[in-house]
């Protein structure tokens, strides 16, 4: 566990301090920064500094009318001091070894390098590499993270060539002049069109008609880890590169082992039926069944198909019935009686257009008070379906079920076949959620109980509309067992902070001591969205610590470590780095011990947390630390959608997919009905 290494080289300092060159206002002649990166002694030079927002610099080049000012790196701004770096980079990648480069918004550089093998006659495809500098994040020295961000695709057509087949609208990023920049930016500039080419993004693909191609299942691990450590060979461990930036390691930076701890072994323990512990779901489900078996004693299935798709219908009935190969059906796995109603499924003839068939049948069926019904909708179309109407189509139809409180279980009738024995791999990953559905616990945490409540606020983006929804006041207590749930968009920030009171209210009314609020937020949480939580609490007369854990994904442009003891080159689950600044790395995969095969569980990369407090105390208390970082651990394990465990805590997964889901909707709205359920899944 303790032989673990960054995605980061370390550099040196300048051995003394180092001229700099200001000037006041914007310049034509100089860089341009912002008065949040100034240095520190700025107003002894230049006198009006303090009161403006902009001054200009050549850092480091002499020009005539700039003020030189002597700058000490090591006690320095930060930021002016990674700003500085940022510019030698790109100035490197620009003009001394040209490739073509594009600045995001923080200014860090991405290298866009040339993929032949993964070109085609349409476009040109490109390996993205992200240079990020940090000051004494990890070590003692400013250093160099090295991020494989996935590829980059230029279209061959240019701009006349291609919006002669598609919307300008949709046209996003475009490459000119060795740069990648967003071509709204292109406006104001003297531009030659013809040689300006879009950059494929989705909307591109969609309306060009291209295929889309499936993530491949491999290790992500060591195929991130091949394309930095190739961009490190090839282009920073060379003595002209070091020239610009004097790298000092040999080789990628190891995780001190002070940074490294583990989980609780008692964290991936959970509870079963007769109240048996196992640490992997499917084990525990087949030898001793659900926790808690659903509440429901009337059980009825009825299908939703196509009309070509009646013989799948057949197959998936039988299938979740009596089984398929080591799944032996429903019943069995899940302690849950089922029944067909004979002649009780729609089957619709419109493929493109079939919401009016389906409404109008569901409007003629008569359901029975006494029995929970299921509708189990067979879609002809495949997640992946590059038609928007068509995955419009899946929300549609789960949102007239709601309407007349009615469950449903999506499934794709396009991997149903006979003989297909593979499938029974999918098959307890539907019987769990149709668990989860009808109110039973599939698995629990084996944990004590604690007055504490746990509220997970997560987001989706519409890209379509850009629009930012959050699906918010998922309320959990600290065994997993959920509450409830509330919706709203990104700009309730009222609405938000109501939400989780009311799950407060009506949590202590029964948990007369409550001891501590945590909010696992999908991003950091603002004193704007945060002020009128701590208001309410002390109206209700609470006076608790709320803890706030930010829970971010990390995929790209991010700090990973790797674990070079495992040939697999992902650390153990449950191995967590603190990274400084209370931020920590965190694993959660199916790797438990050296011997589990994981390569059919997946390769997840680690979620990175933050932790914070309204009582800075707290944030001292080191077995509290741990504590919570265990508590988002194991929440990814009460995932209900699959067997499988997931590196996100449900309390920001969950809110994610209400939040996709949302809004499209009726007016954004979910039916009353799917307030208090877990439908969605």
């Amino acid at each position: 566990m303790n032989n673990l290494f960054f995605n980061i080289l370390t550099f040196d300092w300048p051995e003394k301090p180092v001229v700099f060159y200001f000037k006041e206002g914007k310049q034509d002649d100089g860089t341009t920064i912002h008065k949040s990166i100034f240095p520190k002694n700025i107003a002894n030079f230049l006198p009006n500094a303090n009161s403006l927002d902009f001054i200009s610099t050549t850092f480091d080049f002499e020009k005539e009318g700039y003020t030189p000012i002597e700058i000490d790196f090591k006690v320095e701004n930060k930021d002016f001091i990674k700003r500085f770096y940022n510019e030698k980079i790109k100035h490197y990648f620009k003009k001394k070894n040209p490739q073509i480069l594009k600045i995001n918004f923080v200014k860090d550089n991405q290298i866009w390098i040339p993929n032949q093998k993964d070109s085609t006659v349409q476009f040109k495809t490109f390996d993205k590499f992200t240079l990020s500098v940090n000051i004494q994040e990890v070590s003692d020295f400013p250093e160099l993270q090295i991020s494989y961000d996935g590829q980059g695709k230029i279209l061959k057509r240019n701009i006349f060539e291609v919006t002669n087949d598609v919307s300008i609208n949709s046209i996003g990023s475009v490459f000119y002049n060795k740069k990648i920049e967003k071509y709204k930016s292109l406006a104001d500039k003297e531009v030659d069109f013809e040689k300006v080419y879009p950059v494929l993004n989705n909307t591109l693909k969609s309306d060009l008609k291209f295929k889309s191609t499936l993530p491949k299942r491999e290790n992500k691990y060591t195929s991130y880890f091949s394309k930095i450590n190739q961009f490190y060979v090839d282009f920073i461990n060379t003595s002209f590169f070091k020239q610009f930036i004097p790298i000092n390691t040999i080789g990628f930076l190891d995780v001190s082992p002070l940074k490294i701890n583990r989980t609780d072994l008692n964290c991936n323990k959970l509870i079963f039926g007769n109240n048996s512990e196992n640490n992997v779901p499917n084990d525990g489900l087949k030898a001793n069944g659900p926790f808690k078996k659903s509440t429901f004693s009337k059980v009825q299935f009825f299908y939703i198909y196509h009309e070509d798709d009646l013989s799948k219908t057949k197959i998936i009935d039988t299938y979740l019935k009596t089984g398929l190969g080591w799944f032996k059906g429903v019943e069995k796995y899940i302690n849950l009686p089922i029944s067909t109603v004979h002649g009780g499924s729609i089957a619709f003839k419109d493929k493109q257009n079939p919401l009016p068939e389906i409404k109008s049948q569901l409007s003629k069926k008569e359901f029975d008070s006494d029995i929970k019904y299921i509708a189990i909708y067979l879609t002809p179309f495949s997640k992946n379906d590059e038609s928007p109407e068509n995955r419009e189509l899946y929300y549609k139809i789960k949102e007239q079920l709601l309407i007349r409180e009615i469950t449903s279980q999506v499934i794709d009738a396009n991997k149903i076949w006979e003989g297909n024995d593979n499938y029974a791999y999918n098959l307890p990953n539907i019987a769990v959620a149709l668990l989860a559905k009808l109110d039973g616990i599939p698995w629990k945490l084996n944990i004590p109980s604690k007055n504490e409540l746990i509220v997970g606020i997560g987001a989706f983006k519409d890209t379509t509309n850009d629009i930012q929804y959050i699906g918010s006041a998922f309320s959990f207590d600290n065994t997993g067992g959920f509450k409830n749930f509330e919706y709203f968009t990104k700009s309730e920030t009222r609405e938000l902070a109501g939400s989780i009171i009311n799950a407060i209210r009506e949590y202590a009314s029964i948990n007369k001591e409550i001891e501590r609020l945590i909010i696992h937020f999908y991003k950091a949480m603002s004193e704007k969205e945060i002020k009128p939580i701590q208001e309410a609490l002390d109206r209700l007369k609470l006076d608790i610590p709320i803890f706030i854990v930010t829970i971010n994904k990390t995929v790209s442009q991010d700090i990973v470590a790797f674990d070079e003891e495992n040939k697999e080159l992902m650390p153990l689950s449950g191995t967590y780095v603190n990274i400084g600044n209370k931020k920590y790395l965190l694993y959660n995969n199916s790797y438990h011990k050296a011997d589990f095969n994981v390569s059919k569980e997946g390769y997840p990369f680690p979620i990175k947390l933050q932790i914070d407090c309204t009582d800075k105390t707290r944030l001292e208390n080191t077995k509290e630390i741990k504590e919570l970082i265990e508590q988002v651990y194991q929440f990814s394990r009460m995932y209900w959608k699959s067997i499988k465990q997931q590196n996100l805590p449900v309390t920001i997964k969950y809110p994610e997919m209400v939040a996709q889901i949302a809004p499209h909707f009726e007016g954004n709205e979910i039916p009353s009905f799917g307030k208090d359920n877990l439908w969605f899944l």
